[in-house]
């Protein structure tokens, strides 16, 4: 092959991150644009980028390894790259002065590129470098409340990500070390048969689990959860641990380890931890970010079991849960922010709203549809992963499959006793100062929009199917 095929042929590869790169270019286009221009026009400008960044993932019809198999692109990393550019552009939707916004919506997209390589990251290299991406700008958004408790947990999280990045980095390096090759593509069964390369996949893993928040690599989560500004919290708690389960997922989809391999044992052990971790968690907490934060941990222990079922079942609940999850946390973080504005923090400060009954019944469904409880998307969500547990159990005849499954449906019924709180403190606490929230018209008909959607997803649970395949479709 001779310099100009080579060059032809790296041109037709670098379609495939068009929508990479005009995310980078419209986070430079947002700080130049910022020096000159409000906070109305930055946002403008934040919105066009991610339409046009939308459009190239459409019009993309690559599919395989490109860039030398630097990347791999498929009908997952597609899907869901439509579902992150979207869940962008409902942060316009929170309440957000024009103070520090070019800094905020740069490093939302620059957050926002890193987890589109992560999840299409074939390298090693990329891997570690998307990862490293994404992290930054979460530390930095932490502390964009600028506040001191805002910045502890900034720091905090900064120190435990460094901690899983030198873990991951020097498990990358076993990895090359031991197998001679930075692609996973070409990991099989025979890559890890050694101890050695399964010791630096274990050390591989933290740096996922870090994003995940997989117990033990979960503890960072409560404090950036409350202290981080609820636009950045909300884009934190969805799309990066998506692309992390999308990687994870075609990790396993390798069958580098069989159902009874210990490495698969720990996987799946480690998921039941995060959800016992983070339905516990839930009940001592007496603030509400903080409660919704274990409760979003408890979520990531319910979406990683199906990375390792390699069925078509696993891979459409995998999609209907993350379509429904991001919806969900979307909202409710929305609605947290606009309760935080009045003055409402504590689960205990929602006694004092029992007279904005609309908003109070908008914010009660969605919580109940993070429960898991009919008739909300989040009932139809649960109940396609307790079936892929169960195929899970059915196929591979693994017996943890089952104590999965009977861990995640108890740990469903113990979601009621905390996510309810905030209802029950609305309606049935009585306090001595009540007062209505002020909330303009658009607000209640945004989250009530929400919230239809979830009605709607519930009764017609085939609509997210159908996208994927209409996304596919376009991509074809």
């Amino acid at each position: 092959m001779n310099l100009i095929d080579q060059l032809n042929g790296i041109l037709a590869d670098l379609q495939g991150v068009w929508a990479e790169s005009a995310l980078m270019l419209g986070a430079i286009a947002v700080l130049v644009l910022g020096l000159a221009r409000s906070g109305r026009a930055i946002k403008a400008l934040f919105l066009i980028v991610l339409i046009f960044a939308c459009y190239l993932n459409l019009t993309n019809g690559l599919r395989g390894d490109i860039l030398s198999g630097s990347l791999f692109l498929s009908v997952h990393t597609s899907t869901f790259g439509i579902l992150f550019l979207i869940t962008a552009s409902f942060l316009l939707l929170f309440k957000r002065g024009d103070k520090h916004s070019t800094e905020f919506y740069f490093f939302i997209l620059s957050m926002l590129t890193g987890s589109l390589l992560m999840m299409k990251a074939n390298s090693l290299l990329i891997i570690y470098l998307s990862i490293e991406l994404v992290s930054f700008s979460s530390y930095i958004l932490t502390n964009f409340s600028f506040k001191k408790k805002g910045f502890e947990a900034s720091i905090k999280y900064l120190l435990f990500g460094a901690i899983c990045s030198a873990i991951m980095l020097f498990g990358l390096g076993i990895i090359y070390g031991s197998t001679s090759t930075f692609l996973v593509s070409e990991w099989n069964s025979e890559t890890f048969s050694a101890l050695l390369p399964q010791v630096g996949f274990i050390l591989l893993l933290v740096g996922i689990f870090f994003k995940i928040s997989i117990a033990p690599a979960h503890l960072w989560v409560p404090a950036t959860y409350q202290e981080a500004p609820a636009d950045a919290t909300a884009f934190m708690s969805i799309v990066p641990k998506l692309a992390a389960l999308v990687l994870l997922k075609r990790i396993f989809e390798g069958q580098i380890f069989t159902s009874n391999h210990w490495i698969y044992s720990l996987v799946l052990g480690l998921g039941i931890l995060t959800i016992v971790a983070g339905t516990l968690g839930a009940f001592r907490q007496s603030n509400a970010r903080r409660m919704i934060s274990f409760g979003a941990i408890a979520h990531s222990g319910f979406l990683l079991p199906l990375t390792l079922i390699q069925s078509t079942t696993a891979s459409e609940s995998l999609w209907y849960y993350s379509v429904v999850y991001a919806i969900m946390n979307m909202v409710t973080f929305y609605l947290l922010d606009v309760h935080e504005r009045n003055g409402i923090v504590e689960i205990d400060d929602y006694k004092q709203t029992s007279r904005s009954v609309w908003i109070g019944a908008i914010f009660s469904l969605i919580l109940v549809s993070l429960v898991g409880l009919p008739p909300l998307a989040g009932f139809t969500a649960k109940l396609f992963l307790f079936t892929t547990l169960w195929e899970g159990y059915s196929l591979l005849e693994n017996s943890q499959m089952l104590w999965y499954l009977i861990v995640a449906v108890i740990a469903t019924v113990g979601s009621l006793f905390f996510y309810l709180r905030i209802p029950r403190a609305i309606f049935l606490s009585q306090s001595t100062d009540n007062q209505s929230i002020n909330l303009n018209l658009s607000t209640k008909i945004l989250a009530t929009l929400f919230c239809i959607v979830l009605l709607l997803l519930f009764f017609a649970p085939q609509l997210v199917m159908e996208a994927q395949q209409l996304l596919n479709n376009v991509h074809e």
